[in-house]
């Protein structure tokens, strides 16, 4: 009684954390036990099997081995080799093998075991069932799927025969198979046996219990790997409510559910959502576990991957880093975390186009892996797998042979050859050798990987199949079968719409195949419809997707998808009938200034959500968008299938009902909104006006090419110019002429003639005799002087056109807005050298809440905004104080703030109150270039996913701003200064201002006009962006001009505007006033301005 009293009594310390003075009981127990009791006595068996337990709790294994194996070595002398107790301190003793990764002893041991157990008690004995799933386990643990598969079987089939169906450790390995069905890529056997043991164990153990919990996780997993993110999500979030609910926030398996969550989140394309996510884990699991536990460095490495996804690589480089320095510290060199960890540094490089560091990356972990595991392991095959992949990417197909071959090799030893990871293998082998040209082996490998995927899944209902029939398709049309090719791309195509949804991305590529094919067979007209409906479709998935994408993915959605829309136009081209001039135009409507306008949405309806009227409303919208949006990246799912598009219809007109009640509340949302189709347009235009539409689209060659729509008298004609390399070259030089207050005017005429007559004079047959033009510009035209082009009369245009610059047909048609009725508010020569803002206690914060995530991802992804630094500009105050004085001779009122007190919270304290009828800021505009770095981002979409996110795009509207007071000390603390008042109002921000109804926006300043000439965007600057924000017209410059020169024009036109006249007539006539005056008649003074507008 004595020694079991001292050996409980070590347990309880050992409980109790107190571990040296539980060792020391142990020892003392375990001494006095041999010298009493015998060394051969039960008790020394015990104390030595307990002690044993005591050190593997705490991970000491070595030290477990030692007292393990001394209990075995007593056990086979006391009770002798064959007795079951015996055998069981064998099972014991091999498990810690494993822990030592000492794997061979260890499933020599277990077998040993089995055959002793299967003897000595039977197979159907509890203890044999036990041993045969502890030998599948060691198999999985390995990485050994295949094998482990046999003894799991068996001790399910025994445990339901011996134990019955419904007994708990039945129902645990169940649990087990099912999870190892999952990992053998069967999901049709793993989905039901989830599911029933959920079903069961709820019901007998309640929803809490671990077994529930372990289900629900693992079958989330199961979802996620098959694309089901809607019920991959619906599931982790169970599981985060329960163990939220039983054992906290601060608990490690609440914060690895959270873990999970923000992994659905990204593969949803909801990174900014992922991004908190993780880092909500981060912080509890470090807190619960500490920083260097392996738990804390996954969620580390998970969070660093959704940052490389944002393209914010200099944080996610440095947070890799730290995740492998903690692992190789904490775990080794060798440990399976630091082994990830390289292989996510090596996928780092890869995207950010450093391919050299990242095939060096690759090979290490690959030699790594296979010492550590071995050749034939996953995580081996794995990184042999991404190799094979940045070598696709880096055009070395004969490398990405090779190593796609060596994968499918293993992955076939691994699993077998009808595994989903062996056949994707099998089938990139083909899509390389089709590439390289090896035609008969091409077609060899994908029609087994055809034939081994069809049976794998029972049919052609499932994606995989579905991907090796349309890169079969594109063998055939490779080898010249047309015929053949075109009937598996159209059996593909219907299969694929009913089995993936018509907006899946392998859909789309089929659409894009087929679409090719009948162009190269001369089938035209089905070539047209099928690419008509491809762009149909692409609109439709952009609306979902766009609305819910990150302010900088926007614009990488339209990068990734600008290739299948440049060929629809290039076939409109090739087929030059009546669908030619009104299919472009409709591209044009649909697609022309498309992220402005959705970023327009989001924000008026982040603006709404301040209203405690609207905030259920644009909760309700949020969340029916995110919805559309996950369902449409996971398409149909064999819950959805039969209810799929009704479940999408239901959506769009829940969508669609409340933001129609949003636009009862928003006149800028209800315009955003708004539908517009061509014969809305040709109705608006009318009569009296003609309409000119030009558009960039890339040729066959990737060159950019220019067209353009002309609409006259309700009648639509088309001209191509082909190259629009030239015309570059032309409006450069004419802008360096125009630029130069020194040349003269005779010098410049005869420069804009040239430009005039191959991009003007092709198009005044289809204008006849109209002079009232509507133009809409795109690519490098947005920064043309359109006015100051000379025709052969030697007049400019702005002597013989009245040419109305608009950003998109959409604003001849949306309804206009109520006139604002404040007043004239002017900020001008504000100090840039003004320190009082950084000295300020209260500006000096940590980043505020209130500012969005977008400003925020905007100064983190570089430095570009910090290096600002602008001299004063002594006339723009002087200008600032002739606009008020001409206003105030009018009888009109006016707030003017200049110098230090020119901030940017004036223009947003005076909005917060009212709108003004007219903004007049002239300071410092300015527009940063891309940077380099993430100019080079790489598309990797032949990685294969299913539904890519693409890498993220430097957003101009963050790059597009104006100079505020204080501008210069704050530019290296911004992103540590509210963002509401730091100097710099960009483009971005202007969307979060309420200016509706503001009639006209004056941006007298260096550069405003500029923006980023994104080809169909316009010009993606603070023009469009005061546009969104409910501005009717804005007045921008395209150089710097004189002070006087600039004064004058801005005091002509204020006269007349004030006078009554519109602001565009007002415009008009103050420059060609300029122009009919000598000493101002150079383009260089009155030619830098444009006003854009609406219709008027």
């Amino acid at each position: 009684r004595t020694l079991r009293a001292y050996l409980l009594q070590a347990l309880l310390y050992g409980e109790l954390g107190e571990l040296e003075i539980a060792n020391e009981l142990y020892q003392e127990t375990l001494v006095i036990a041999m010298e009493q009791q015998g060394t051969n006595s039960n008790i020394v068996l015990q104390i030595l099997d307990q002690y044993g337990g005591f050190f593997a709790e705490l991970g000491e294994y070595e030290m477990a081995d030692v007292v393990y194996e001394k209990a075995y070595l007593v056990s086979t002398e006391a009770l002798g080799a064959q007795d079951p107790r015996t055998t069981l301190r064998l099972q014991t003793l091999a498990n810690n093998d494993a822990e030592l990764q000492r794997y061979e002893l260890a499933e020599q041991r277990l077998q040993d075991a089995q055959a002793t157990l299967v003897t000595a008690v039977g197979a159907e004995a509890l203890p044999t069932i036990n041993v045969l799933e502890d030998l599948a386990q060691l198999y999985q643990r390995q990485g050994k799927l295949r094998p482990a598969l046999e003894p799991l079987e068996q001790s399910y089939a025994l445990r339901t025969k011996v134990q019955g169906p419904e007994e708990t450790q039945t129902l645990e390995t169940k649990e087990r198979l099912a999870e190892l069905y999952r990992q053998l890529g069967r999901p049709n056997e793993a989905e039901p046996m989830f599911l029933e043991v959920i079903a069961t164990a709820e019901q007998l153990l309640g929803i809490a219990d671990p077994l529930v919990i372990d289900a629900k996780s693992h079958l989330a997993q199961l979802y996620e790997n098959t694309n089901n993110f809607v019920a991959s999500l619906r599931y982790y979030q169970e599981v985060y409510e329960i163990d939220q609910q039983i054992l906290g926030d601060a608990h490690p398996n609440t914060a690895g559910d959270l873990n999970n969550l923000a992994g659905i989140y990204r593969r949803l394309g909801q990174l900014q959502q992922s991004e908190a996510t993780y880092r909500q884990a981060l912080q509890a699991m470090g807190a619960a576990l500490g920083e260097g536990a392996p738990q804390t460095i996954s969620v580390m490495n998970n969070l660093a991957l959704v940052l490389e996804s944002q393209g914010l690589y200099d944080e996610a480089e440095p947070l890799y880093q730290k995740a492998l320095a903690l692992s190789q510290v904490e775990q080794g060199t060798e440990h399976p975390t630091s082994l990830a960890l390289n292989n996510n540094i090596a996928m780092l490089y890869e995207a950010q186009g450093d391919f050299s560091r990242a095939e060096r990356t690759y090979q290490q972990v690959i030699e790594l892996n296979k010492k550590v595991f071995g050749p034939t392991h996953p995580n081996t095959v794995a990184s042999i797998n991404n190799l094979a992949y940045l070598y696709l990417i880096d055009q070395k197909p004969e490398q990405a042979e090779t190593n796609f071959l060596e994968a499918y090799e293993i992955w076939k030893e691994l699993y077998d050859e009808k595994h989903q990871d062996t056949l994707k293998a099998l089938n990139n082998s083909g899509r390389v050798q089709t590439q390289l040209g090896e035609l008969d082996q091409a077609e060899e490998t994908l029609i087994r990987a055809l034939e081994l995927r069809t049976e794998l899944f029972g049919g052609q209902e499932h994606e995989d199949v579905l991907r090796s029939m349309n890169d079969l398709a594109v063998l055939y049309a490779e080898q010249g079968r047309e015929d053949e090719a075109l009937e598996l791309f159209q059996e593909t195509l219907e299969l694929q719409g009913q089995v993936l949804g018509e907006l899946h991305p392998y859909t789309f590529e089929t659409l894009n195949n087929l679409a090719n094919l009948q162009q190269e067979m001369g089938d035209l007209d089905d070539a047209y419809e099928t690419r008509q409906l491809g762009y149909q479709r692409r609109n439709e998935f952009l609306n979902r997707i766009l609305w819910v994408a990150g302010d900088n993915t926007r614009q990488s959605y339209i990068n990734l998808y600008r290739p299948e829309l440049d060929a629809y136009i290039r076939l409109l081209i090739e087929l030059d009938d009546e669908r030619t001039a009104r299919d472009i135009f409709d591209i044009s409507l649909r697609r022309k200034g498309l992220l402005l306008k959705i970023t327009s949405e989001t924000q008026q309806v982040v603006q709404m959500a301040d209203s405690p009227e609207l905030q259920v409303i644009t909760e309700e919208l949020t969340a029916a968008r995110k919805e559309l949006a996950a369902l449409t990246l996971s398409g149909p799912t064999p819950e959805t299938r039969n209810n799929f598009p009704q479940l999408i219809n239901d959506l769009e007109n829940k969508v669609n009902s409340l933001q129609l009640r949003l636009g009862e509340s928003s006149t800028v949302f209800r315009q955003a909104i708004q539908q517009v189709s061509v014969e809305d347009v040709l109705d608006a235009v009318g009569e009296e006006h003609a309409l000119v539409d030009f558009f960039a689209y890339r040729d066959e060659n990737d060159e950019w090419s220019l067209c353009v729509i002309i609409l006259n008298d309700s009648e639509l004609y088309f001209y191509n110019y082909e190259e629009l390399e030239p015309f570059k070259d032309m409006i450069i030089e004419l802008r360096d002429y125009m630029m130069d207050v020194t040349v003269i005017e005779d010098d410049v005429k005869p420069i804009a003639q040239e430009l005039y007559e191959p991009l003007w004079d092709p198009i005044t047959e289809f204008l006849e005799d109209k002079d009232s033009i509507f133009l809409i510009p795109d690519s490098v035209l947005n920064v043309l002087p359109f006015d100051a082009l000379v025709d052969f009369e030697d007049q400019y245009l702005i002597e013989t056109l009245n040419l109305r610059l608009i950003s998109s047909a959409r604003d001849l048609v949306i309804d206009p807005l109520e006139p604002a009725e404040g007043d004239v508010l002017i900020i001008a020569g504000p100090d840039y050298d003004s320190d009082e803002i950084s000295n300020s206690p209260e500006a000096r914060m940590v980043v505020s809440s209130k500012r969005s995530a977008t400003v925020n991802s905007g100064i983190r992804m570089g430095n570009g905004l910090r290096g600002l630094n602008f001299s004063p500009l002594p006339g723009a105050e002087k200008e600032g104080e002739v606009i008020e004085e001409v206003v105030g001779e009018k009888e009109r009122s006016t707030t003017f703030v200049t110098r230090a007190a020119a901030e940017e919270k004036e223009l947003r304290s005076y909005n917060a109150e009212k709108v003004p009828e007219i903004l007049h800021i002239a300071t410092h505009g300015f527009f940063l270039k891309e940077q380099e770095r993430l100019a080079k981002r790489i598309m990797g979409m032949q990685r294969g996913s299913q539904n890519p996110i693409p890498p993220p795009a430097d957003n101009p509207l963050l790059r597009a701003g104006l100079a505020f007071a204080g501008l210069n000390p704050n530019a290296p603390l911004l992103g540590e200064i509210d963002t509401d008042n730091d100097g710099v109002l960009t483009a971005m921000e202007v969307l979060s201002l309420n200016l509706t109804g503001t009639r006209l926006v004056i941006l007298s300043a260096c550069e405003t006009g500029l923006g980023e000439i994104h080809e169909g965007e316009g010009v993606y600057g603070l023009r469009r962006s005061f546009q969104e924000a409910g501005v009717d017209s804005v007045i921008n410059s395209f150089w710097e001009v004189s002070d006087d020169g600039t004064q004058l024009l801005m005091t002509k036109f204020y006269d007349k505007y004030l006078d009554g006249i519109p602001p565009r007539e007002a415009m008009r006539e103050a420059r060609l006033e300029m122009v009919e005056d000598f000493r101002w008649s150079s383009p260089f003074y009155w030619g830098a301005f444009a006003m854009v507008g609406r219709r008027e």
